[in-house]
């Protein structure tokens, strides 16, 4: 229909407790899509694609150094699965989207931390060490953005297969970044 099954879907995924009822309007259906989706998720992967493809003409840095200060997105990718898993083995779709979600969150709140576009204005000064850690980061960053995509496949095949897409190099490097969700407007009155 006119809203997508992606944001249909993820209003039920979302709001829809294990028991009871949720109260439907299309006003919280295209709210949580803009926030979450187009926002959210959206924003991350255009932002971390845009960096891979503005810092190192597309090419993902094949690094294994850990980024500085990550330890909480790194967390939070870590425990996805099994917070996924123990929420699926109990139906409780709030949950396990939850934890997928969490992972989006902390990987935004680390890009606003790390301020990647200053440890590239010093590379660009000659700072071999802003160099090393930018590398960590956007590979940590694109890690993230590749194990949502795993994560929200089961949930949201055609956001997923998106992010994936956008995430995967072909033809030499990283497309160029393309929305993920576009943004919705809700009903007037």
């Amino acid at each position: 229909g006119q809203y997508g099954t992606d944001a249909v879907r993820w209003w039920l995924l979302r709001e829809v407790p294990r028991v009871g009822d949720a109260d439907f309007t299309l006003d919280r259906l295209v709210s949580r899509a803009n926030d979450e989706l187009a926002n959210g998720l959206g924003n991350l992967v255009n932002r971390v694609v845009a960096m891979i493809g503005h810092y190192r003409d597309g090419q993902p840095p094949a690094t294994l150094a850990p980024a500085p200060d990550a330890e909480a997105l790194d967390q939070a990718v870590t425990q996805a699965p099994n917070l996924i898993q123990s929420a699926l083995d109990d139906f409780d779709f709030r949950w396990a989207t939850a934890a997928i979600w969490d992972v989006v969150d902390e990987a935004n709140r680390y890009i606003n931390h790390i301020r990647p576009w200053e440890l590239a204005r010093a590379e660009r000064a000659g700072s071999t060490q802003a160099r090393g850690d930018l590398d960590a980061v956007l590979a940590t960053l694109l890690h993230a953005c590749q194990a949502i995509a795993g994560h929200l496949a089961p949930f949201l095949p055609d956001a997923a297969a998106r992010v994936a897409q956008q995430c995967t190099v072909s033809s030499g490097g990283l497309p160029a970044p393309a929305p993920i969700q576009r943004r919705l407007i809700a009903p007037g009155p």
